[in-house]
């Protein structure tokens, strides 16, 4: 397989291809992926590497964003709540858009935008050394030696990270609930608890897993079609980052309608 795209004849054309090369790479993709874990093959060096090199890189820039965006959220929703005398309510509004929202963002966010860029530099380096082009001339498969541990890396590190951000979210809105608001911790945890469902926190998950699995397909396909030397590296995870957090919305929002369809309201029931 030559990692090479054909040269359009005009932004309509690139666009189609672009799309058309995407969708194909990212069957051929999870295909292989399907076929080394049935068959046992996966490199588990190379998945422990790339998840502690994704987990490292990515760790750190969520929590500090999530922190901000949780304090936020308490200082947002509790004044409006003060104002109409639901103060008590703000563990409700915490559990809905925290856990069922806000958290699988951020991880969609730091995966397409940190994890992401990473993966698309370090195979688009290696595209340009022609080190790929080695590989496939010693007949190693590249989607299953390079593409299949990045899938499972990425998919590991955001079940991790959105769990540890629905965490610090929920935390730094507890905290300011208390100690700002001077609030009873009872009537926080009430009304989370009230409101907030496991199913929440799991579609969170799957959402997360989703978005990894989407920002890194689209990261090791620009970056394994990388041309025209550092600066096509450049403009290959440029291209992957946007990308990528225009699929995560649109996925992100399919996948909220498909959710409130399935699960019904709090009180619906």
């Amino acid at each position: 397989m030559t990692y090479e795209l054909p040269v359009a004849k005009g932004p309509v054309r690139d666009v189609a291809n672009q799309g058309g090369y995407l969708i194909g790479f990212a069957v051929l993709s999870l295909v292989a992926l399907a076929r080394v874990l049935f068959r046992r093959r996966l490199s588990l060096h190379g998945t422990i590497t790339q998840t502690l090199f994704i987990g490292r890189v990515s760790t750190g820039p969520s929590l500090l964003l999530m922190i901000p965006i949780g304090v936020f959220i308490a200082v947002s929703v509790g004044e409006l709540a003060g104002r109409i005398g639901a103060g008590g309510y703000s563990g409700a509004v915490v559990a809905f858009i925290i856990v069922g929202q806000a958290a699988a963002l951020v991880c969609a966010l730091m995966m397409a935008g940190v994890a992401g860029s990473a993966i698309c530099t370090d195979l688009g380096s290696r595209k340009i050394r022609e080190e790929i082009d080695a590989m496939e001339v010693m007949g190693i498969d590249v989607v299953e030696r390079l593409v299949a541990p990045r899938l499972v890396a990425a998919v590991v590190v955001s079940l991790a990270l959105c769990s540890m951000v629905t965490f610090g979210g929920v935390m730094a809105c507890y905290l300011y609930h208390i100690y700002v608001q001077h609030l009873p911790a009872g009537t926080f945890m009430s009304t989370f608890s009230q409101y907030g469902r496991m199913s929440d926190f799991v579609m969170a998950l799957v959402k997360a897993a989703v978005f990894g699995l989407t920002s890194t397909l689209v990261a090791t396909f620009k970056g394994l079609h990388t041309k025209g030397g550092p600066r096509g590296v450049a403009d290959a995870v440029n291209e992957a980052v946007v990308i990528a957090f225009a699929l995560v919305f649109i996925v992100n929002a399919a996948l909220s309608a498909l959710y409130t369809v399935i699960v019904p309201a709090v009180g619906s029931y």
